[in-house]
């Protein structure tokens, strides 16, 4: 890890501080695992698509029989002859047999190595501000960042089995990306029946103080493969999907014909199936993490008083504490990929009922009291 950083501070006052950064960090030679029993795209350039197979012997491809795509492969021919000598592009696209027999490893599925050739980069404007008076603390940090990698875990699961032989195409932006966040904490003292005459209106109305913690922040980055139903790619994988206008948020209202009026996150028709052609070339053009989902806007407040009671230092706290105090909606998830029944080169909303859907919320307010004896 390489870290660096410039920071600039000024105390305006004995009450307010300001602090702005530049934060910056690199990665190198992180964790990740690679999957090494894949089919080598380069071999089926190298050898036109031809792989000895002997456990297919005779093997007759009745799919691309009678297909009438321009595949890979003589179509009506045998995909694999007496020899065992099979059309391998062919023969996984239209799921004819499994990948297990072109494997380096054949009979033996997934085999993960682990290794040290992952990279990261984030880089963030970093800014916080304190203040202290009247009874009131604050404290403010507002970041705005950006963070970059090709593998966020120690497990290359962003991957999804295309082609490990091409590690480069998954750097995008992090899954723990947070490109701007805002958080509040605070303590108010309520200044209110502090010179009454009462002994008892000071004693049950005077010391209440207010606190919370109170965040806004964009959501994290969505992403999603396509797939048509019965198709693989030459590797005999899944693949990615095609983006053909701007891939963002756009949320707009869909006329759900079960929920009736529900908000939509993005635009389903910008994102498409590959074209065929593309199961035996770029599986698809869409980069990682191209979307990002719901963010939050959060508010989590107290209200407390401590009582004095009889005996030195023994005072009995009441505590009541709300979550997501205001009962404000806010969303987590939402549908996302296209529908297996989506042809080729089609957009992704066609043939589904839900495209770009809210899904799922975070939880409701709840609230909570508690009484602390401290002697």
């Amino acid at each position: 890890m390489q870290q660096y950083s410039l920071t600039t501070e000024h105390q305006f006052s004995n009450n307010d501080f300001l602090s702005i950064a530049y934060v910056g960090a690199l990665g190198r030679h992180l964790a990740r695992a690679q999957a090494f029993n894949e089919i080598d795209p380069a071999n089926l350039v190298a050898d036109g698509g031809v792989m000895n197979a002997p456990a297919l012997t005779n093997i007759v491809g009745s799919k691309a029989a009678d297909a009438t795509l321009n595949a890979p492969g003589d179509v009506g021919q045998q995909l694999c002859d007496a020899s065992g000598n099979c059309q391998v592009a062919t023969t996984l696209i239209f799921g004819e047999e499994p990948s297990i027999f072109f494997a380096p490893y054949r009979g033996y599925n997934g085999i993960s190595e682990k290794q040290n050739t992952a990279v990261s980069s984030y880089n963030a404007l970093q800014v916080s501000f304190r203040h202290t008076s009247h009874g009131l603390t604050l404290q403010a940090a507002y970041t705005w960042s950006h963070a970059i990698d090709d593998s966020t875990s120690t497990y290359q699961e962003t991957s999804g089995g295309i082609n490990d032989y091409n590690m480069s195409r998954w750097k995008g932006t992090s899954d723990l990306n947070r490109t701007q966040v805002v958080q509040l904490n605070y303590i108010y003292a309520l200044p209110f029946f502090k010179n009454s005459s009462s002994a008892v209106a000071r004693q049950a109305l005077h010391g209440w103080q207010v606190s919370g913690i109170t965040s806004f922040f964009t959501g994290e980055p969505t992403d999603f493969n396509c797939g048509v139903t019965g198709y693989s790619t030459e590797l005999g994988g899944s693949y990615r999907c095609d983006v053909v206008g701007k891939l963002a948020i756009d949320k707009h209202t869909y006329d759900d014909p079960v929920y009736g009026p529900t908000l939509s996150w993005w635009n389903p028709a910008v994102v498409t199936q590959p074209q065929f052609s593309e199961l035996s070339s770029t599986f698809g053009n869409m980069g990682r993490n191209m979307l990002t989902g719901p963010g939050r806007n959060n508010w989590d407040m107290a209200l407390e008083k401590d009582f004095r009671l009889h005996g030195e230092g023994t005072k009995l706290q009441f505590r009541l504490e709300t979550f997501n105090t205001f009962n404000h909606t806010q969303y987590q998830y939402a549908n996302t990929g296209c529908s297996g029944s989506t042809g080729f080169g089609q957009a992704c909303n066609l043939n589904t009922t839900n495209p770009g859907e809210v899904n799922s919320a975070w939880s409701p307010r709840n609230v909570q009291l508690g009484l602390k004896l401290m002697f």
